[in-house]
């Protein structure tokens, strides 16, 4: 069994790193006041269900990090009719309290185009940003909402 696949959006699995010295991580962390309930089970059913990533890395929960590679399509491009993919891998590691996402071996291409790997001095940098923030903002609005319970308790 493997857990690679391709919905044909992506390059492919032989895409998986980037060239060396392009290599480039956009680090988002995010603190909540109160313990988040069940991070890492809701971090997982996120990523698995919501994200529905193409590779899953690693799912740890002993040391309480997922790293998965997910190709998806630019929201901030779309409405504009412009089909851009971005591609990149995110490693989140959960506790009580914190959550950190790292994203790596980032880049973007048209369909049918050549991947660019995203860095500092990239005139799409902000752009690419700002839609990996809304990706970890995502998981973190997710991971701060209480847990429904069933069988006539009220939620918290």
């Amino acid at each position: 069994m493997t857990d690679e696949t391709d919905d044909g959006m992506g390059k492919g699995t032989e895409d998986l790193a980037p060239p060396p010295g392009s290599d480039y991580e956009i680090p988002f962390t995010y603190h909540s006041q109160e313990p988040l309930e069940r991070a890492f089970d809701k971090a997982e059913h996120w990523v698995k269900f919501g994200v529905r990533p193409d590779r899953l890395f690693s799912d740890d929960r002993n040391m309480s990090v997922i790293n998965f590679r997910k190709v998806m399509r630019d929201p901030l491009l779309i409405q504009a009719g412009v089909e851009r993919f971005i591609d990149f891998r995110c490693s989140l590691t959960l506790s009580d309290t914190d959550v950190d996402a790292v994203f790596s071996s980032i880049c973007y291409y048209e369909a049918d185009g050549e991947p660019t790997y995203v860095n500092a001095y990239d005139p799409e940098f902000n752009s690419i940003k700002d839609v990996l923030g809304m990706v970890s903002q995502n998981l973190f609005n997710y991971l701060q909402k209480p847990l429904l319970h069933t069988g006539g308790e009220s939620a918290k």
